[in-house]
């Protein structure tokens, strides 16, 4: 499969857990995502849109050459910073203040929501990488002569 494939597939899995996270963390612990009763029902779905584009470029980047340790931690660094910038960005738009660009991603910091998130990023990436790497490790001793794929 093409490294683009792979980013896709990653990145639409990590759509999915985080809406299924956020949905277990408002089910037994009745937290909601952002608790900011005067934000906009789109602020939520904005971030976690930033964030699966970080999972996407990352993911991405990290097939074509590094770590996936390392690549899953950038991913999930990006993931924390995307979102806190997107929230910021989207609520202080919805409430026309410019304080909230420093006010909302201090209280928004360790929310589950957020750390939900990056967690979700962190592991997606991780699987994704290490999932395309062994494809090819494989792939490459399939092709060599003597290879396991060379059984005449």
């Amino acid at each position: 499969m093409s490294r683009w494939l792979i980013a896709t597939m990653t990145s639409v899995l990590f759509i999915a857990l985080v809406i299924a996270v956020t949905g277990f963390e408002a089910l037994l612990a009745d937290v909601e995502a952002i608790p900011q009763p005067d934000a906009s029902p789109y602020l939520g779905p904005t971030m976690v849109v930033a964030a699966a584009a970080v999972v996407f470029l990352a993911t991405a980047a990290g097939i074509r050459e590094g770590n996936p340790g390392v690549t899953g931690l950038v991913a999930a660094a990006g993931t924390y910073l995307a979102m806190l910038a997107t929230g910021a960005v989207g609520y202080s738009m919805t409430r026309r203040d410019g304080t909230e660009l420093l006010v909302f991603p201090a209280g928004s910091a360790l929310s589950p929501f957020v750390v939900g998130s990056v967690v979700v990023a962190l592991l997606c990436v991780l699987g994704g990488v290490s999932a395309a790497r062994y494809q090819a490790r494989h792939r490459s001793a399939d092709a060599t002569p003597g290879g396991e794929g060379d059984r005449r």
